[in-house]
Formats: structure tokens, sequence, C-alpha cells
């Protein structure tokens, strides 16, 4: 990933009267950790730049991640949002000045239910009515979504290199895939809807002194299923891909952290997330693992620094071998 430019961050930022005084060596840049963006540290005023990758329409997607902070605010359980720089020739992602969060990547498993109460400050929020929604995308049958994007990923399945047992195992959990979301599509349809932040692996998860858990990494929020967010942080491949928090967890763990989540959202979202808990983190298994097809199909995962480059490889190299695949697909029953 192409470092941060810090001299134009710098006169964009000190083009803002709060930051006009802003000395050039208050901007530090972190290691590339993500994907998608770039972070650089504004060391006196506890804040980051939050840099986005160049996108096609930069401006409307700079916009629209802006509202994602905005609409999590109110949770308390994500950084605020204090300004947006704007895309130009000089920034062509532009850029946010969101919270640095004090803290380090949670201690796992102890630290799980941490994960699960932060998830339910989040859903907790009450959504505004659909036609208030946008610019967040409201799914019209999400696990429908989910489906469709592991079918695109698995379009590149024989460009990866898998074991051919494998890629027999993987399209058959497609197939399953597929008739899970037709067989329960009414039913599914009558769920509740909340703001979802999507990529909850653990190394998205910042937990404060005092071990207080945040969501950091706001990009890809939408109006969805809770129970596709809940389901995606404790999913096998989820909790190997950060080199910081990487773990394994036990039904102990798992239960403690859907606890911690169920005793915080109230009866009527916790009955109907649990009844189909178990299916959900099934499909949310199988797009993480497509996802990893593609990764390994495009090399997306070199562009992260060093060592980062290095555990996202072989974790990637674990979710797709057959071994795991098979054990897997034996704890789905």
């Amino acid at each position: 990933m192409s470092r941060p430019d810090l001299v134009a961050l710098h006169r964009a930022l000190t083009a803002l009267p709060a930051f006009a005084e802003l000395a050039p060596a208050e901007l530090v840049p972190l290691p590339a950790k993500g994907l998608s963006h770039g972070h650089v540290r504004v060391k006196s005023r506890r804040v980051l730049l939050r840099i986005p990758r160049a996108r096609a329409e930069a401006g409307a997607a700079l916009a629209r991640e802006a509202e994602m902070f905005k609409r999590a605010q109110p949770s308390d359980a994500t950084p605020r949002l204090h300004g947006v720089l704007a895309v130009s020739a000089e920034l062509p992602g532009g850029a946010l000045i969101v919270d640095e969060i004090p803290g380090a990547n949670p201690k796992l498993p102890a630290g799980i239910p941490a994960l699960g109460a932060t998830l339910a400050a989040i859903h907790k929020l009450e959504p505004p009515a659909e036609a208030a929604r946008a610019p967040l995308e409201t799914p019209a049958d999400p696990v429908r979504d989910v489906v469709a994007t592991i079918e695109a990923n698995f379009a590149l399945l024989d460009k990866a290199g898998l074991d051919p047992k494998a890629k027999i195992a993987l399209g058959q959990e497609l197939a399953w895939a597929k008739e899970f979301a037709s067989a329960n599509e009414k039913r599914l349809a009558a769920f509740a809807r909340r703001l979802c932040v999507v990529d909850t692996h653990p190394g998205n998860f910042v937990v404060a002194p005092g071990g207080r858990a945040y969501f950091v990494d706001i990009e890809k929020c939408v109006y969805s299923l809770p129970g596709l967010d809940l389901a995606h942080a404790v999913t096998r491949p989820a909790l190997a891909w950060d080199a910081d928090c990487a773990t394994t967890l036990g039904p102990a763990d798992i239960d403690a952290y859907i606890r911690a989540w169920s005793t915080k959202v109230g009866e009527a979202l916790t009955r109907e997330t649990l009844a189909a808990m178990r299916p959900f983190r099934r499909l949310v298994w199988l797009r993480t693992t497509s996802q990893f097809v593609r990764f390994r199909v495009e090399g997306t995962h070199k562009a992260l620094d060093g060592r980062y480059a290095d555990h996202a490889e072989k974790a990637i190299a674990a979710a797709l071998d057959l071994a795991t695949i098979a054990d897997q697909r034996k704890a789905w029953g």
C-alpha cells in the first residue's frame, strides 16, 4: 500500500482553523494493517487521519463513510468523527478525522465478551425510517446478498490452487447456502434490521484501559441483520486474520460472547437472532472463506505491511486447506 502523503495531509489539515498551528512533525504514519485505509496519528490531538485508498467516485464514498461514523456515534462504541478532508488532486481519497481510541487489540479468548457488548451497543440503535437511511444501503434480502458475494468469489476457485476435494466441498457449501436463502426467505424478511458494521473480525476492535471495546473500522455499514455481524466475529477465518490478536475459541468462549450481546439487545432481537445463529455462522464462514479465495488469486493482502502480509498469507492458506474445510463442515453437522 502506498504511504500517506504527509505534506499534502498537513496542508489540508492546517487549512482547518482547529489545526492551523499544527507542526508537520505531529503527523505520524501507522503500519498498514488494513486493506482499505491508511492511518496517520496526530500526536497532540488524540485523533487519527483515516485515509481511504483512491477509488471510483471517491467524493461520494468519503461522504458515505463520514455518514457511517455519524450514524454509529450514538452507540458510544465507535470513534467520533471530527472532520473531513475533501478529495483533491493531492488527496485522491480524501480523509476523515476521527478519535484515536487509546488501547490495544483484544486479548482473546478472555476478552471476547467485550466484543459482544460492543456490537450490542451498535445493534441497539433504532434505525431511521427506510426512506431516511441513504446513503447507507438497506439490502432487500441480506442473506441472498451474502450468497451472491460467495458465488462471485467462487468464480475464481479454478485459479486459487485448491485441492480438488476442497473445491468440491466448497461447491457443496454454496449449494447449501442457496437452498438456505430460498427456503428461509419469508421468515428472514420479518427479522429486524439494525445498523451493522459487517467486518467484525477481532482486529477491528480496540480495547481501552478498563476493558471497554470499541469498533474502529467503520466503512461497510448497512442496515441489515445483526446476526450476520454477530456471527462473523467468531468464525474461524475471521479469528485468524489479524496478526495482533489471532486466536481460536471454544464453545464456552462463543457462548460467553453471544450472552454478552444478548443480555443488552432485548428479548425480541435475541430470540430471532439466536434462532438462526447456527446457519448464520455457517453462511458467514463461507463468505469469509470465499473472500480468502479472492485474496489469494488477486494478491490483495500483499499490500499490507511486512509481518501483517506474511500472517495474512498463512491465514489464507490455513482457511483454504482441505483439512480445515472438512473440519469446519463437521462442526455444522
